[in-house]
């Protein structure tokens, strides 16, 4: 015992010349003492900060009430003045026509005019200019018919398109009530998983709003001939709108 006390005071009296070596050794005591009273381990660095990611979907239909139709006007002849001034008196003839029949939105899509060639012949040989002027416009379904046959009468001679939309209030709450799906999709996604594995959300971290889109119904009469379309007309075709279903998605970022 004497001799380890001897040991001690000749370290102690060897650590007092050394100051640094004494706070170094002080310090990792220090270190070790602060280990062993965690148990042996440290919290690691995403303790308390783990993170599910969902992504939930939601979708609402709606009918539609707008139809967005695309007329053209298509002229030939043999020179490009005289295409010119025919394609720009009928337009105006048209354009006037659906100024009095109020409807929404109307404006020119395109405005062509380029020759033709008769390819059978060697070189192919000019036989003609085309031209054409297309426009576009919205009006209620429930008028799309009428103002089809009156556009035909006015000069139209190409029913290009015609689709269908819900009017904007309607989509507005239609995209609410997808986006309320989409989150309780996604609420209900992250639960599932949770309670599986006995855990269960603390809060929701961070939450991403993906583009929605809007998909529309299928779209009748495009390409139509002005002559087709008015003998459909006269069969009394009806021009049905039918749903636009808009779509949302949420993605939610949930600590557990």
């Amino acid at each position: 015992m004497e001799g380890s006390k001897g040991w001690k005071k000749e370290q102690l009296g060897f650590l007092k010349g050394m100051p640094w070596l004494a706070l170094g050794l002080a310090l990792v005591l220090l270190v070790w003492n602060g280990l062993g009273s965690n148990g042996g381990a440290m919290a690691s660095p995403g303790e308390g900060s783990r993170t599910l990611t969902v992504t939930g979907q939601g979708s609402v239909a709606v009918e539609t009430s707008i139809a967005v139709i695309r007329l053209g006007v298509v002229i030939q002849g043999d020179t490009a003045q005289s295409v010119q001034q025919q394609l720009a008196e009928r337009s105006e003839r048209l354009v006037n026509r659906l100024k009095e029949l109020q409807v929404s939105a109307l404006q020119t899509t395109g405005i062509s005019l380029y020759p033709q060639y008769d390819y059978q012949q060697s070189p192919p040989r000019l036989s003609g200019v085309q031209g054409q002027n297309s426009l576009q416009f919205e009006v209620p379904i429930a008028r799309a018919g009428q103002v089809l046959d009156e556009a035909v009468a006015a000069g139209a001679t190409q029913v290009e398109s015609v689709s269908f939309r819900a009017d904007e209030a309607t989509l507005l709450q239609a995209r609410s009530r997808a986006l309320r799906q989409a989150v309780e999709d996604a609420q209900r996604q992250a639960n599932d998983v949770l309670r599986a594995l006995n855990l269960s959300s603390r809060s929701v971290e961070r939450i991403q709003i993906h583009s929605e889109g809007y998909i529309a119904p299928p779209v009748p009469l495009a390409g139509m001939g002005g002559a087709e379309y008015a003998r459909l007309q006269a069969a009394s075709t009806p021009v049905e709108g039918g749903q636009q279903t808009v779509r949302a998605q949420v993605t939610l970022e949930i600590r557990f």
